[in-house]
């Protein structure tokens, strides 16, 4: 009995294994769903962020991805992917955010060496008919514990998420208007 349980369980951890999805590669995935497309960091994204480096930070071409004044059903479509993909990853790297069917925002975080981590951040904003998805590679772990405690606040249309980083640095993720 003992050994059937744990070859059982040893077999459910590689089927999860086997489906979890890294940051980069579920980055990569959200960049080609319907009505996204990859574009260069603009001051008109709900991520209030110097585009430039900042406590680790560093958004250049290629690492938003973006979808803008979509309809019902380009929204509906568009979301629906998104959130398939991001449930490929383990549940363990979202380190926070929410979703109360209009608005959300998703924070991903992981490892990927000694102290560098990969964030990916999901912007879900329905009322408006928008998606942002924001990878940011080689992020120090001091970074880690201001995300991961920032205070959410959601309701209807509006969710707002914000961070004190080290060196009075922030990072900071309002939806509360369409674009």
């Amino acid at each position: 009995m003992k050994k059937t349980l744990l070859t059982l369980i040893a077999l459910i951890s590689v089927a999860l294994g086997a489906s979890a999805m890294s940051l980069k590669d579920a980055y990569k995935a959200l960049s080609n769903i319907p009505n996204v497309s990859v574009t260069k960091p603009d001051y008109n994204l709900p991520m209030d962020l110097p585009f430039e480096t900042v406590s680790g930070f560093e958004l250049k071409d290629g690492n938003l991805a973006a979808g803008y004044n979509m309809n019902a059903s380009q929204i509906n479509v568009t979301g629906d992917a998104a959130l398939t993909i991001l449930n490929q990853v383990p549940m363990i790297r979202m380190i926070n955010g929410g979703f109360n069917g209009y608005v959300g925002a998703f924070v991903y975080w992981e490892q990927t060496g000694e102290n560098s981590n990969d964030m990916l951040v999901a912007v879900i904003n329905a009322r408006a008919g928008s998606v942002v998805f924001m990878y940011v590679p080689n992020l120090p772990d001091s970074n880690f514990l201001p995300i991961q405690s920032a205070p959410v606040t959601m309701e209807e249309g509006y969710f707002s998420l914000k961070a004190k980083l080290p060196g009075n640095d922030e990072f900071n993720i309002n939806l509360n208007k369409g674009r």
